[in-house]
C-alpha cells in the first residue's frame, strides 16, 4: 500500500489559493487597496501581515518536526516529506503516520508468510 505525500487536489488548490491571496494583500500595495475597498478597514493590513509569518512559522515548524521523524526512523526521503509538509500543511503528517502503519502491516504480514512457510516445511 502507497501513501501520497501530497493531499487531495482540492485541498492544494485550496492552500495556493490562500497563501497567494495573504501574500499579495500583505506585501502588495494595489491588491491592498482593493481589499481595503472591498473589506473596509476591519481587518488591519498589520494582521495580514501577521497571520502570513504566523503561516510560515508553523508551516517551518511542522516540517523541522516531520524532517527528524523521518530521519530518526529511517523513512524513504525525510527532505521530501519535510518539503511537503512545508508547502502542504499538517494533512502530510497525516500521511506519513498513515504510512508508518502500512509499512509495519506489511513487515508483519512478510513475517507470518515466512512462519506459514516454516511451518509447512516442518510438516
Amino acid at each position: 500500500m502507497s501513501v501520497r505525500r501530497q493531499p487531495s487536489l482540492l485541498w492544494r488548490i485550496l492552500v495556493t489559493l490562500g497563501i497567494v491571496t495573504l501574500t499579495a494583500a500583505a506585501c502588495s500595495d494595489p491588491v491592498w487597496e482593493k481589499v481595503e475597498d472591498t473589506v473596509g478597514d476591519t481587518v488591519p493590513r498589520s494582521t495580514i501581515r501577521s497571520i502570513l509569518v504566523g503561516l510560515l512559522a508553523v508551516h517551518s515548524l511542522e516540517s523541522l518536526l516531520v524532517w527528524r521523524s523521518a530521519r530518526r526512523r529511517g523513512d524513504a526521503g525525510p527532505f521530501r516529506w519535510a518539503l511537503a509538509t512545508f508547502v502542504w500543511g499538517f494533512p502530510v503528517m497525516g500521511r506519513l503516520r498513515r504510512s508508518r502503519k502500512a509499512e509495519d502491516m506489511a513487515l508483519e504480514a512478510v513475517a507470518l508468510a515466512d512462519e506459514a512457510l516454516a511451518l509447512a516445511d516442518a510438516a
